[in-house]
């Protein structure tokens, strides 16, 4: 194979890593949002079942302050039965001290349900709270992770730029020049060429473009990346299977 491919070959897969690389940090903010906003919900339920318990204690407070009236009130009534003078103003006054009682009653059983209300939303707000901590701890693990991976990538990533940009100062400039322009709409810029296909296009090469094997590299005719033959890449002398 001829220098110029060779460097050509060394720069593409350089570029094809720092590809890989950059996208993989790229994918990072991604994987921290994903955390957050898992944090985000499991705190939403919580808050949820916190307002669920809130409103049951809420219930259970103004029920009893009901009752407490109507208990006031039938004791009021309760000692206005020996001062009632006719039939009629002791029933009446009967009817009311009925009506007081069952309301206390219904009092009584909106406050029972109140209070069953606040315990399945307390259980449910003591699982949620253990839920929030694991998340938070996973949430924790995760920005440490991605922090990790972002300096290991960035460090790879300032390597490689380094490795590519000394392997592109070895390229003739009209080659570089040539090949940034394949690589700014297409990656890889350089491509095999195996059973007289095009590994980036999947065209087939003419037979006369493939047997070529001068100095100066050739160009797919469809996607215009750098043909590299498969055969070139082989050791002298082994055969091709």
């Amino acid at each position: 194979m001829s220098v110029r491919l060779q460097q050509l070959l060394e720069l593409s897969r350089l570029d094809t890593q720092l590809v890989g690389l950059e996208e993989q940090r790229a994918a990072l903010p991604a994987r921290r949002d994903a955390a957050i906003t898992q944090q985000a919900a499991a705190q939403a339920r919580l808050d949820a079942a916190r307002e669920e318990v809130a409103r049951a204690e809420q219930v259970q407070r103004k029920t009893e302050v009901a009752a407490q009236d109507q208990e006031a009130l039938l004791k009021k009534l309760q000692g206005q039965q020996f001062q009632v003078k006719t039939n009629d103003a002791y029933t009446a006054l009967l009817h009311e001290m009925e009506r007081a009682q069952a309301a206390i009653s219904e009092c009584e059983t909106r406050i029972l349900e109140a209070m069953e209300s606040i315990t399945t939303a307390s259980a449910r707000q003591h699982e949620l709270e253990s839920e929030l901590r694991g998340v938070r701890a996973h949430v924790e693990a995760e920005q440490r992770s991605c922090d990790e991976r972002e300096k290991e990538l960035s460090e790879q990533i300032a390597r490689l730029r380094e490795q590519r940009d000394a392997a592109a100062a070895r390229v003739e400039a009209r080659l570089l020049t040539r090949y940034e322009k394949i690589a700014a709409r297409r990656k890889p810029a350089v491509t095999l060429v195996v059973a007289e296909i095009c590994q980036g296009c999947r065209v087939g090469i003419p037979p006369q473009m493939v047997i070529r094997r001068g100095e100066e590299p050739i160009s797919c005719p469809n996607c215009t990346r750098i043909m590299v033959l498969e055969d070139l890449l082989r050791p002298a002398g082994e055969a091709r299977g």
